[in-house]
């Protein structure tokens, strides 16, 4: 149930209009933490930075134990025994995308399709209050006629180990179809009003014949922070070679989304003469995904580049010395 998982990392960034989880993120912080359990599986969810612009999310699934570890603090730490997935999920809150994925236990970066990424369709699906009267209620129906007197259900919240009363409001919402295992389904998710917890505590999903649900074991805050200190970060990388155009050169480049701005520099290699490196203006163009146009203007480089002289491109994202890249074909400026 894996996407039922994924459904919970992605709904912990909706904000709109019909669900303002913009102030509940507000009041989050660092180290707030909820831990779920589905299909004999547990999966600890970490918020692990927060700020205006992005979430990283830290996830570890493992099976469900029989007992529950004394303290979840401790089992992190002493690197999840028994864990079979772990990885780090960071999120554009205004872009409403993914900007990286990355998993520890792969040793590798994991690229999103649009059929895996709930998070392009969830952000943009509006989450429906549930009135008290139309939620769930304890025990049988009424008989026709009859007023309903039951109580409204609440799933239950564990906060550090012990069980406590909460207060819940729920929301709802109908997958499109989009070919995904959601896909036509309504789904209902469950926060707690009180908490300040921006991760749903219970998540039932409507298959039309079987309603599945994900529930919280156990939540808090303070968690310690993760073996795993950083979120990985890819190098750009350059893509073809340079071209000219009418008012210059074009250098294309492929790189995350998380870089916003570039340093470039044209670094003279020229044979028996000591590197020197230039700095070089440039403008930033937008391609298709993560390709990104420098653009270079030929005054700047007649003006930065001597003749007969060989050069490579080096490229910084700014804020980010360790990630430069370099084109290794070097050229001569003529």
């Amino acid at each position: 149930m894996k996407w039922i998982l994924t459904l919970c990392l992605f709904a912990s960034s909706v904000f709109g209009s019909e669900f303002p989880l913009l102030k509940r993120l507000e009041k989050a912080k660092a180290g707030d933490y909820i831990v779920f359990e589905a299909n004999k599986t547990i999966t600890l969810l970490a918020i692990r930075s927060l700020t205006n612009h992005s979430m990283v999310l830290e996830e570890i699934s493992a099976p469900a134990p029989k007992n529950k570890p004394e303290s979840w603090a401790a089992w992190l730490q002493a690197k999840a025994p028994g864990h079979t997935s772990w990885s780090m999920i960071e999120i554009d809150l205004k872009a409403k995308e993914i900007l990286e994925c990355y998993s520890f236990s792969r040793c590798a970066w994991l690229s999103q399709s649009p059929k895996d990424s709930f998070l392009a369709t969830l952000l943009h699906l509006p989450l429906i209050p549930v009135e008290a009267k139309d939620r769930r209620k304890i025990g049988p129906a009424p008989q026709e006629g009859e007023a309903d007197h039951r109580k409204v259900w609440n799933p239950p919240l564990v906060i550090n180990g012990k069980k406590v009363e909460g207060t819940f409001d729920a929301y709802q919402t109908d997958w499109p179809q989009d070919g995904s295992e959601l896909a036509g389904k309504n789904v209902c998710l469950y926060f707690d009003r009180n908490s300040n917890l921006p991760l749903p505590c219970w998540i039932q999903v409507d298959t039309g014949q079987v309603t599945g649900s994900l529930r919280a074991i156990d939540s808090g805050h303070r968690l310690p922070a993760s073996p795993y200190r950083n979120m990985p970060r890819r190098i750009p990388e350059f893509v073809g070679s340079p071209v000219k155009t009418k008012n210059g050169i074009r250098l294309s480049i492929k790189s995350p989304k998380y870089y916003k701005t570039f340093e470039l520099f044209a670094v003279d290699v020229t044979t028996g003469k000591e590197k020197q490196i230039h700095l070089v203006s440039h403008s930033l163009a937008e391609g298709q995904g993560e390709i990104l146009n420098l653009e270079v203007d030929a005054e700047e480089l007649y003006q930065v580049l001597q003749p007969d002289h060989k050069y490579t491109w080096l490229l910084v994202p700014a804020g980010h010395s360790g990630s430069y890249t370099e084109l290794a074909k070097p050229f001569t400026w003529q």
